[in-house]
């Protein structure tokens, strides 16, 4: 890693003057003073950092906590109002994609233009037009004007183009996975790439999930304020302890990159067709042999089991399930992720099933959500998610806290002399319960 870092805040920030209408404007310069120079809104308070070659800095925080402020700062869209930015190297910025482009060019001429707001000469866009043109897929549009793309045919050529140009820092607001499908799931694995290839990266997302896998450090923004900075694994915990404080009856929002977010998987008959990468098909929740989405049981007796019918493709012949239990008002518990190579086709059309079970349930007394994820061989993207998919709600005696029953036992303790042998003492019968 490089000693000299390729971008640098010095207690950086940005104030907007306040709005002011002309007649406001005209009875200020009449008077001879400028009222209202204070009052403005101060979007970003002063912020140091730095980011090396090949680093990763998550942003996270609320909305209007600043952090599109900050990206934009870093891309040099925005001057800082007070402090200092330096930066060296090559930008590219997904901030709104599709924002830079002509509507009345064409594609082609769009790649163009695009790049060249990037730094690049036209003999060098000209040597990745052939690689560009691929990756968005859209070649039978180039030489459409743009004003006739859809919005996911403008995000695919931008990010075709911004993931290009082999940058040195990449920034991404909110788009780590654009349009559907197999161009999703490309779009994630061509950031993941530049990232391992030594690309610095900053990425503000609400997908804290992202955020843990992408990110070294993360910084944490409130009201534009620094509320704290430093290894992902210590703030990502404070700030998600933040949000279940915050609004303890609102779900999570939906993981980003989830190709399909439907709240039901498609019932009846197994599709004769292979899909694109991976479909769920139907599951099913059975607590104790009975299946439904509302399901009773009772605290470490009872048999969670969650069968799951999905179709795979030959682009991923070896995605991951994964079970999802979460609190009612949506704080993650536990997870359970199958292994590459357990989910196995079992005719030509790729039709699977697996099975997960949990014997004894060791969650105490409430109400659960259990969730069914899909995802890639690596687990890093989310193909189809259906969260909750049931409820199971369960009781027990006893005055225990928390959401899960600790396993362990409770043994009487002898003082005296250690090197004679100790009577066995007997356990209660709750703790006997518990533990077995």
């Amino acid at each position: 890693m490089s000693s000299e870092p390729l971008l640098t805040f010095v207690e950086a920030g940005k104030t907007y003057p306040p709005q002011r209408t002309p007649l406001r404007q005209l009875w200020s310069h009449l008077r001879g003073r400028q009222h209202g120079a204070s009052g403005g809104h101060t979007a970003l308070h002063g912020l140091s950092f730095e980011v090396f070659p090949g680093q990763s800095l998550g942003i996270v925080g609320l909305n209007g906590a600043g952090k599109s402020t900050l990206l934009q700062l870093a891309a040099g869209t925005l001057t800082p109002s007070q402090g200092e930015i330096r930066s060296r190297g090559r930008i590219a910025a997904l901030l709104e994609l599709g924002s830079g482009f002509n509507p009345e060019a064409t594609g082609r001429e769009n790649i163009y233009l695009y790049a060249a707001t990037m730094g690049l000469s036209r003999e060098q866009v000209h040597a990745r037009l052939e690689s560009i043109v691929e990756f968005s897929g859209l070649r039978d549009s180039l030489d459409m004007p743009v004003k006739t793309y859809s919005s996911g045919m403008q995000v695919r050529l931008a990010f075709s183009v911004a993931t290009s140009v082999d940058p040195d820092i990449l920034i991404v607001d909110e788009a780590l996975s654009v349009g559907d499908g197999v161009f999703a799931k490309r779009s994630f694995d061509r950031v993941m790439q530049l990232r391992e290839q030594g690309t610095a990266l900053l990425l503000c997302s609400h997908a804290l999930f992202h955020v843990d896998l992408f990110c070294e450090r993360t910084l944490w923004l409130d009201r534009g304020r620094l509320r704290a900075f430093g290894p992902t694994a210590s703030v990502v915990p404070q700030y998600q302890e933040f949000l279940d404080t915050l609004n303890q009856s609102a779900p999570p929002p939906a993981p980003e990159g989830a190709a399909d977010s439907a709240s039901e998987p498609t019932e009846g008959l197994i599709s004769a067709a292979r899909p694109e990468l991976v479909r769920l098909v139907r599951a099913e929740v059975l607590l104790d042999g009975v299946a439904g989405s509302e399901l009773q049981g009772r605290s470490h007796e009872s048999h969670l089991a969650v069968d799951i019918h999905l179709q795979v493709s030959d682009q991923e012949p070896q995605p991951r399930a994964a079970v999802v239990i979460s609190s009612d008002s949506g704080k993650i518990i536990g997870s359970a992720f199958s292994a590459p190579g357990d989910i196995a086709t079992q005719d030509p059309q790729g039709n699977a099933r697996i099975r997960f079970d949990m014997p004894r349930v060791a969650l105490n007394k409430g109400r659960y959500r259990v969730g069914i994820y899909l995802l890639c061989r690596d687990a890093r993207y989310v193909y189809q998610w259906v969260d909750p998919f049931a409820h199971i709600e369960l009781k027990a005696q006893g005055s225990h806290q928390g959401p899960w029953l600790m396993p362990g036992e409770w043994s009487t303790v002898y003082s005296g002399d250690p090197s004679q042998p100790q009577p066995e003492a007997p356990r209660s019968k709750r703790d006997s319960q518990v533990a077995d």
